[in-house]
């Protein structure tokens, strides 16, 4: 498959994550990703773009931009959002924010996951604010494909 640069622009909704997540999982498996593999992939950016829309968005007509960049080695995918839907509330993202976040995850809380997965899950992750004042979230997925004739 051929390098591959594509944007997207999506509305602040929930709505539209499960078309990206679909789009992105096709790409991953026409990239040769395994099964499994895809499956992480389209895990992570539902948490990201999840992220997006309910903690980086000024509303629903401002949206969320994907930057989706392949090429025969890896998938690397931008996610940037514009800011916080709460008035006065603006760079939601700190490093004070971010260790409360990691602090309070738990088992028993719902919310607070969605970092740590993408994390987990992808090969890099960079989170950081962004000039718009919201937060672009970077990750990036290797593809390994098989040697022949070496164990």
């Amino acid at each position: 498959m051929e390098n591959a640069d594509i944007q997207l622009k999506i509305p602040s909704a929930v709505f539209y994550i499960d078309p990206v997540r679909a789009f992105i999982g096709n790409l991953a498996k026409n990239l040769g990703f395994p099964r499994k593999r895809v499956a992480d992939i389209q895990l992570v950016i539902d948490e990201i773009c999840s992220n997006a829309v309910h903690h980086g968005s000024i509303d629903a007509t401002v949206g969320i931009k994907l930057h989706i960049r392949s090429d025969a080695h890896s998938l690397e995918i931008l996610v940037q959002d514009t800011g916080s839907r709460h008035k006065g509330q603006h760079k939601w993202l700190t490093h004070e924010r971010l260790s409360e976040i990691e602090a309070n995850r738990s088992p028993s809380n719902e919310g607070g996951h969605g970092i740590f997965i993408a994390k987990s899950l992808s090969d890099t992750y960079e989170m950081q604010i962004n000039a718009a004042g919201g937060t672009d979230v970077r990750v990036v997925f290797q593809l390994l494909k098989p040697t022949r004739g070496k164990r």
